[in-house]
């Protein structure tokens, strides 16, 4: 009779054990509620060496696994995207020679603002498919993207180059739009309309043109 009774209670013990005891897989967890998976772990849905939770970290009477988020992907970083200048004749007539030498002949001739492809290298020349022109008569600039700005001074001063030295080309009034294509240092290139109502290309400084 006393054997009977030891097996009733011993049934009684396991039969009010709870749930979540009989179903959680096995392996202890640490202060922080979680452990590492090392033994069924496709039973649980999880990868061997993953490490989760249990009870929501600690605390809970339900046994959950909750798997650790996968980091973030870092966004690519993108480089600033520099433009090569751009040569340009700086005068109204720049000659084109046949040969690297002022006394060759003609062969064209270029007017102000017209891009330079150079296809070859000279101290003195600039080497293009029709021909040869004197770096004497080019400037350059960086090409930027196309804004408009506005004449703040009474007059704003057009020059062939960015240089107060060089050549006025003509000036425009307080209130005109410059439509600016490039800058280099403290000038715009651009084109705006003059105080007589034509068209004037050239070099403005930033400080009378924003």
């Amino acid at each position: 009779m006393k054997k009977i009774i030891s097996v009733l209670a011993l049934i009684l013990c396991f039969a009010f054990l709870p749930v979540q005891m009989i179903e959680a897989h096995p392996g202890r967890t640490d202060a922080n509620g979680g452990h590492t998976c090392r033994t069924n772990c496709e039973k649980w849905g999880l990868q061997y060496g993953e490490y989760h939770y249990h009870n929501g970290g600690g605390g809970s009477s339900n046994s959950q696994v909750k798997k650790s988020a996968p980091p973030k992907p870092s966004a690519p970083r993108t480089q600033p995207k520099i433009l090569p200048s751009k040569t340009i004749v700086a005068v109204d007539n720049a000659n084109v020679y046949s040969a690297p030498s002022l006394d060759s002949v003609v062969t064209a001739t270029l007017w102000y603002g017209f891009e330079i492809k150079a296809s070859g290298t000279h101290p003195e020349f600039i080497s293009m498919d029709q021909g040869y022109v004197s770096k004497t008569v080019v400037t350059s600039y960086t090409p930027i993207t196309p804004k408009t700005v506005k004449i703040q001074g009474e007059k704003g001063y057009f020059f062939s180059t960015p240089s107060t030295e060089s050549p006025g080309r003509g000036y425009a009034v307080r209130e005109a739009l410059v439509q600016v294509v490039g800058e280099r240092g403290d000038w715009y290139y651009g084109s705006t309309i003059d105080a007589n109502g034509k068209v004037l290309v050239g070099f403005v400084a930033k400080s009378v043109a924003y």
